[in-house]
């Protein structure tokens, strides 16, 4: 039953692929969740190696590339027309067709890891967070921002789980990822909390 939820998730964003540049979502809500936690890891000296988990089309992986030029992109997403997609956006990065759950990176490869409105979507979230704290190098930090809904409501929305403060940050933890902050970024915006953790 999972499985088949995963297959009709990843379907869901290539049949989107061609279009997903423009949609609304996109421009007004995605591009401003991604320009905080860039801001949030803008003190983050010279990384070497950023890593996107579920980059979609590569947007936040063209905003990191204004911060740091020198650094080596890599972006990670389940749909294979989003990452053709990215691709061509994105030439000079590295892009694989692959789930959370199982990052094709080699341990401590990575300095800087973001996450952006896709963690709903990981079909093993407390394994796909292991996962950025296996590619993390030791200070490495991980970002990440998603939805967080009240428990009652999940039970009605299609794709979102309960994902409250205190679950996320002990899967950081369990992890082996130590929580610098938890913040929900803007009043109007109650639903969206960005979480920041470092490798230990």
């Amino acid at each position: 039953m999972r499985e088949k939820k995963a297959n009709v998730d990843v379907e869901h964003f290539n049949r989107r692929a061609a279009s997903y540049e423009t949609e609304g979502s996109q421009v007004y809500f995605f591009d401003r969740v991604q320009r905080r936690v860039l801001s949030l890891a803008g003190d983050h000296v010279g990384p070497e190696v950023i890593l996107d988990v579920g980059c979609g089309t590569g947007r936040l992986l063209r905003k990191a590339k204004q911060l740091w030029p020198e650094a080596r992109l890599v972006g990670v997403d389940a749909a294979e027309k989003m990452i053709q997609r990215a691709t061509q956006l994105l030439p000079q990065a590295q892009f694989y067709v692959a789930m959370a759950e199982a990052l094709p990176l080699p341990d401590a490869s990575v300095d800087l890891a973001f996450s952006t409105l896709s963690f709903h979507h990981w079909e093993n979230q407390a394994k796909g967070i292991s996962e950025v704290a296996r590619v993390l190098r030791p200070q490495g930090r991980f970002l990440l921002a998603d939805i967080v809904i009240p428990s009652w409501l999940s039970l009605f929305v299609r794709h979102f789980r309960y994902n409250g403060p205190a679950k996320i940050r002990e899967t950081f933890t369990n992890s082996g990822l130590t929580v610098e902050l938890q913040q929900r970024p803007w009043r109007w915006s109650r639903v969206l909390l960005i979480t920041a953790g470092r490798k230990n």
